[in-house]
């Protein structure tokens, strides 16, 4: 995959769809302002959480035990990429630099967020997903920086109003995708 086909992304927010109570990472391109939200599970979402807080726990979770298995076997993440979307459902890559072998792992989007932010590696998303599935960013009096945590209490109202439209227009959006 050539770099020019890839967009660095920054993990915006973790929220919650008020409408189904499913958890949702939002990803943000910089650049284009675009927003890309991707539906994700409980507990998905707790490892991210715990991630981005650096919520120190007693023993590893996966995604830290994945980080010293891999630095265990010589490996070294390089970063993520949100490779795919097909019929409601995201694809990522774990590519690892392995002495001077460049090896890619299938995962699933949320697994490989969470190890990239327990990491603190580059997300990326493939230009031709963030063209069909993002939305521009429905929250102008907030810039979103790279890797910066938002808070539920750092959005106004309106902005909260706003993306629950933006994540039902996603929602159709992806069961389109899906015929």
């Amino acid at each position: 995959m050539k770099q020019e086909e890839l967009i660095n992304v920054g993990l915006a927010a973790l929220v919650e769809d008020q409408a189904s109570s499913s958890p949702i990472v939002l990803l943000h391109d910089p650049k284009s302002n675009k927003i890309l939200p991707i539906w994700i599970g409980d507990t998905e979402a707790r490892a991210i959480s715990f991630a981005l807080n650096k919520t120190g726990i007693t023993r590893p979770m996966t995604h830290r035990l994945v980080l010293e298995v891999m630095a265990a076997l010589g490996g070294k993440l390089v970063h993520i990429v949100i490779t795919d979307l097909k019929k409601n459902t995201y694809y990522a890559d774990i590519c690892i630099m392995i002495g001077d072998r460049f090896v890619h792992i299938d995962s699933r989007p949320s697994d490989a967020i969470a190890i990239a932010v327990e990491a603190g590696a580059p997300i990326f998303v493939v230009k031709r997903i963030m063209d069909s599935a993002a939305q521009a960013n429905p929250f102008p009096g907030i810039i979103m920086q790279q890797r910066e945590q938002r808070s539920i209490k750092d959005f106004k109202e309106e902005d909260l109003k706003k993306l629950g439209e933006l994540l039902e227009k996603a929602r159709q959006r992806e069961e389109k995708s899906a015929d």
